[in-house]
């Protein structure tokens, strides 16, 4: 739930116990007599309780916060948001800074930077505001540097592919980032030939926080997504001409994808081994978080 969102034990040791108390009474009730037969046989587990308990938190927690807040925990609690923190540092790839753990778990914990107004421009500090300020040093380069080299990668690790990275456009200097040449055939790869741009943006962008429901819906998760959803198809309107069918990939900083996007990951997670797969979301995961503290003050 943006934070650790772990239940206490005082709320899930009731639970527990009228779980295995259920448990134990069906388990006993074909050696009982009738009249200490349980009256329903419909169990309802520990897992059900908690969580059931967790999302009525969840919504009081989403209720209590600022829009930009909402958002966050939205997207700490997406996947590429939070696999980062069970990623096991066994290479230099995946290890993370003091201050990029510190910086995260403020983040994750909706804390923010200790100061009132930003100490580079003197605007109001509002949550977010260090990922848009634009007197701070820009996170943009992970989006060239970082992402698009990770997800190239992956993809090229699927046989008989060819991937090209930011291929030149047809009769234009204009580029996508990715390109995907399958050389034995779609039907043996699982893979089409296509071409991928990848744009990283900031849910606490002006744009992001011009979005808006209609029927004053405030709903985070799909005002994240309208947003993400309308830079998908702007990229679409304003691609680089080309031969091959073009994917927009959408994230936001703190690891959102939009719904063409996750079909992008689901597809390239047919054509993946298991390893491949899991290692690029770990990567990717990572890449963002350090990207988006980059220019975070603790």
């Amino acid at each position: 739930m943006g934070g650790l969102g772990i239940l206490s034990y005082k709320t899930v040791a009731p639970q527990a116990y009228a779980a295995a108390s259920e448990a134990a009474d069906a388990t006993l009730a074909p050696i009982l007599t009738l009249e200490s037969l349980p009256t329903s046989t419909q169990l309802i587990t520990q897992h059900q309780s908690c969580q059931e308990i967790s999302a009525g938190n969840r919504e009081a927690l989403l209720g209590s916060l600022t829009p930009e807040q909402a958002k966050a925990v939205v997207e700490a609690s997406s996947k590429l948001g939070r696999v980062w923190l069970t990623t096991i540092p066994f290479q230099p790839s995946l290890r993370l800074t003091d201050f990029e753990v510190a910086a995260a778990l403020q983040l994750r914990t909706l804390t923010g930077e200790s100061e009132a107004h930003c100490t580079s421009c003197g605007e109001a500090n509002f949550f977010g505001h260090p990922e848009v300020c634009l007197q701070r040093k820009l996170w943009r380069v992970a989006r060239h540097e970082g992402a698009t080299r990770i997800i190239g990668q992956a993809l090229a690790s699927t046989p008989g592919t060819r991937v090209r990275l930011e291929p030149l456009g047809h009769q234009t200097s204009r580029r996508n980032h990715i390109q995907v040449i399958t050389l034995l055939g779609s039907q043996a790869t699982g893979l089409a030939n296509a071409e991928y741009d990848l744009t990283v943006v900031s849910l606490a962008s002006k744009d992001a926080r011009a979005t808006s429901l209609p029927d004053q819906d405030g709903n985070p998760s799909r005002l994240a997504n309208k947003y993400l959803d309308s830079v998908a198809d702007h990229k679409i309107r304003h691609r680089p001409t080309s031969n091959l069918p073009f994917h927009p990939i959408v994230l936001s900083l703190g690891g959102m994808m939009n719904g063409s996007t996750t079909k992008v990951f689901a597809s390239g997670k047919r054509v993946m081994t298991r390893g491949t797969y899991n290692l690029m979301l770990k990567r990717l995961s990572l890449c963002l978080l350090q990207a988006r503290v980059r220019s975070f003050e603790l």
